[in-house]
């Protein structure tokens, strides 16, 4: 394999360097670099808003961070979950604490710790029998950030603008970057998406931390 740096490709993903090298790495729905002040909107509030996540093998993540420009209304729950898929049927990893604020959360950049720390690292055993295989280790995929709130207003937080088509989806078989599922008002992320659809909507900057 050529050099890296010879064949004029960067050595160092840009993003990692920019959130300034941690171990491991952040993951994101979005670039910091898109974010746009004009962009900031407000999530669909008693809708499981959910976004997508490329992750890699061995990601280890306990916290989720967001920037909030304004501050919601008359909000009776708030939260944020993280599963391992944006379509129906894809299973709850951890969530964060339900906020019961009016308000919802507070104005600036929010850190918010899972309930559980979630990893996308496998176990690897040795084969008991024909029908018992070893256990791999999982590789990468996009999970979905589901981001909650119920109640009139949402808060408004930073993002990018949103596609015209439903998902920014172009060609059979992308992933959506943005899909909504019904969800009456509730303190508890569902086991499972329900049903989703790609839709139309700014894609808010979601991180994903290990600390």
């Amino acid at each position: 394999m050529s050099d890296l740096a010879g064949g004029r490709y960067p050595d160092s993903e840009e993003e990692w360097l920019l959130d300034g090298q941690p171990a491991p790495p952040y993951r994101r729905t979005i670039s910091r670099r898109d974010i746009v002040a004009s962009a900031a909107f407000i999530p669909t509030v008693t809708t499981l808003n959910v976004y997508a996540v490329p992750v890699q093998g061995g990601d280890i993540f306990q916290f989720v961070s967001f920037l909030v420009k304004t501050a919601g209304g008359t909000l009776t729950h708030s939260w944020v979950a993280l599963y391992n898929g944006v379509g129906t049927g894809a299973a709850l990893l951890a969530q964060v604490a339900d906020n019961t604020t009016a308000t919802g959360w507070a104005i600036g950049a929010q850190k918010l710790q899972l309930g559980a720390v979630v990893s996308n690292i496998g176990t690897v055993g040795t084969q008991q029998g024909p029908s018992t295989g070893p256990i791999v280790a999982q590789g990468p995929g996009v999970w979905g950030i589901a981001f909650y709130q119920s109640g009139t207003t949402g808060d408004t937080v930073d993002g990018m603008s949103s596609s015209a088509v439903a998902g920014a989806v172009a060609v059979t078989g992308q992933v959506p970057f943005y899909s909504t599922g019904t969800l009456g008002a509730t303190a508890t992320a569902p086991a499972v998406l329900p049903t989703m659809a790609a839709a139309v909507g700014g894609i808010p900057y979601l991180l994903l931390s290990r600390s």
